[in-house]
């Protein structure tokens, strides 16, 4: 919600936002108490706590007993047994048009400014005098680029990319936007296809992709090709496709937690057309023919370890068995959607205990039902930043172990204050017991809990603004 851009309100937005999270929240205390005095840890969650300490996750906390000589009653299961080649497919270079898996997970965008990075020492002629800047995400590196309406002839809209480095944009390729119908209500120029040379002359072929600028405001990002192939598995043929998502050439990044978020695994891509309808089927976490790249695929109930080469074109699939360990949310009525380097699952369930394959884990979505004294059930959703934020993010279940969660209220509220375009905005979330957070509201009883209304005050008691926020 907009407040107005001075100082003074700015300063007032602080309690402002604390007094209206508190409000929305306000029916959800019956919840909270019915939840009984359960302990609420503390952690250093994307700035909320005041902590310096970095709180480990439990993963993080194995691996250092582990450094420090802690032992087990008995050895730890190998999580995974391999079995020689059963099947090798050929992948051939595919051009990213129409429906294809490319366009999923492998979607990127980042946000314009008009900040000239100091890099840049050298402007194409016909650049005005306001510019619109970016980094563009290349492998590891962000690539600098400039996006601007020429000053010359027909005003075309224009983008370059610093390729090697040099803080030099004239000598780059200049690549013309191409306007993407005349009748939307958002102004959009599609350029490339682009390509960008490793950073190590030789080290990888280069990478190709679409750049699409919306209202000036953003880019987004999607591979121009792709990998393409079959492959025979139980008798049965299978098209699969990977897809190298972060523009380095390469095709087999694994899947490692945390995601960046519910469209963004950090990984490469794998497709395989698991119901034979001959198109890549993209959907929720365990529900999905697109998904991040992990060890494992599982195929009609069996369980393969798909090796795909540095450079995308060859596929091995290896029959795997894996360990397996319990995932146990203590009881709670839940839904799961969890993406990992062993398998990406959709649960649900009122017992919220699964026999899961051993591997490190995170949750991309979550749907909590709980029930307050007075018997009145209410629905929480997570929020879309859950993926980055509390103990759900990364974990690891290993095989013959349980690892548990204790999720939900009696919630915290965690209330941010930005500051964008000159303007204050306030928002809201809650925050679980594992640190999971929920988006504001929720339903009680099948019905949406309505947004609630602020007013912000100065030192004399005025009402400088006043509003109704809007859930997202």
């Amino acid at each position: 919600m907009k407040a107005k851009p001075d100082w003074l309100r700015w300063f007032c937005a602080c309690g402002a936002a604390i007094l209206l999270a508190v409000l929305a929240v306000g029916e959800a205390r019956s919840l909270a108490e019915a939840a009984g005095s359960r302990h609420v840890r503390s952690r250093n969650n994307r700035g909320a706590f005041s902590s310096s300490a970095k709180r480990e996750t439990p993963y993080e906390m194995m691996l250092r007993t582990r450094r420090q000589g802690g032992t087990r009653k008995q050895q730890t299961p190998e999580p995974l047994s391999v079995g020689p080649v059963v099947a090798e497919a050929r992948l051939k270079t595919v051009p990213a048009t129409g429906h294809n898996p490319a366009r999923y997970l492998a979607f990127q965008r980042r946000d314009t400014t008009l900040v000239r990075p100091p890099d840049l020492r050298d402007l194409p002629a016909d650049v005005p005098a306001q510019a619109l800047y970016v980094s563009v995400p290349v492998g590891d590196r962000d690539v600098p680029a400039i996006v601007y309406r020429s000053t010359r002839g027909w005003r075309h809209a224009k983008l370059r990319l610093d390729t090697d480095g040099d803080g030099l944009l004239s000598d780059e390729t200049e690549y013309v936007g191409t306007r993407l119908g005349w009748f939307r209500v958002q102004t959009v120029y599609a350029f490339g296809p682009v390509s960008v040379p490793p950073a190590e002359k030789g080290a990888r072929p280069k990478a190709a992709f679409h750049v699409q600028c919306t209202d000036g405001q953003w880019l987004t990002f999607s591979p121009a090709f792709y990998r393409e192939g079959r492959v025979t598995l139980d008798g049965r043929r299978y098209k699969i496709a990977t897809i190298d998502r972060d523009f380095d050439g390469k095709y087999n990044e694994l899947f490692t937690p945390p995601a960046a978020g519910g469209r963004a695994p950090g990984c490469d891509v794998f497709a395989i057309d698991l119901d034979g309808n001959a198109k890549f089927d993209f959907g929720d976490a365990g529900e999905s023919e697109i998904m991040p790249l992990s060890r494992l695929v599982k195929v009609n109930g069996d369980y393969y370890n798909a090796s795909v080469s540095e450079d995308g074109s060859t596929v091995e699939f290896r029959r795997a068995t894996p360990g397996f360990g319990t995932l146990d949310f203590g009881g709670e009525q839940v839904k799961l959607r969890l993406w990992s380097d062993a398998e990406h699952l959709h649960l649900t369930g009122p017992g919220s205990k699964w026999r899961v394959p051993a591997g490190k884990y995170g949750v991309v979505s979550l749907e909590l039902t709980e029930r307050d004294s007075a018997g009145n059930r209410w629905v929480f959703r997570s929020s879309r930043s859950t993926v980055t934020a509390g103990e759900l993010a990364a974990f690891e279940v290993l095989p013959g172990e349980t690892t548990s969660f204790r999720i939900g209220p009696p919630f915290q509220v965690r209330a941010s204050l930005d500051r964008r375009g000159g303007k204050a905005w306030v928002d809201f979330e809650l925050e679980g017991r594992a640190g999971e957070l929920y988006k504001p509201g929720g339903d009680k009883n099948t019905t949406p809990i309505p947004e609630p209304t602020f007013r912000i005050v100065d030192g004399t008691a005025s009402v400088v603004d006043s509003g109704r926020f809007k859930y997202g």
